[in-house]
């Protein structure tokens, strides 16, 4: 499913986003300086404040965007890791500071997701793109309904 359609399917299962305006979009790419991939945008500009519930709990809307690629530093620090971010690399993800997920932004359209779990040495490829992120999830609330 592309992006559209996994975003589509949330608000129809009564989920109410809160999206961010393009203004806000560019303090992202600015204070990164980055042009971030077509597909995120899209997922800020429908559910880039709040998910109304979908990903509640997880570090990836706009309150916490600014610090995310510090905590994934941090985490990589703590297991010792040689990894280290290049300027391209957009960290839009963190679950309970163990779990982390970044996009390649040279990649303009369907990056693949990233992935590094605590005790990893090196991030691997989970998704291939944001929207099989969001399924996911979409997928463990119904299952939980």
């Amino acid at each position: 499913m592309m992006i559209i359609e996994i975003i589509n399917k949330i608000e129809k299962l009564g989920y109410k986003l809160e999206g961010l305006d393009d203004n806000q979009i560019n303090n992202i790419e600015s204070y990164y300086d980055v042009t971030l991939p077509n597909d995120y945008k899209f997922f800020l500009k429908k559910m880039g404040k709040s998910g109304g519930g979908i990903l509640r709990g997880e570090d990836c809307f706009y309150d916490r965007v600014f610090e995310l690629r510090e905590y994934a530093n941090e985490l990589l620090k703590d297991d010792n890791s040689s990894f280290e971010f290049k300027k391209e690399h957009f960290v839009f993800f963190s679950h309970q500071g163990y779990i982390f997920a970044f996009i390649d932004t040279t990649i303009l359209n369907d990056s693949p997701i990233y992935y590094y779990f605590e005790g990893d040495l090196e991030p691997q490829i989970k998704y291939n793109y944001l929207a099989c992120f969001l399924e996911e999830y979409i997928k463990k609330i119904q299952a939980i309904d």
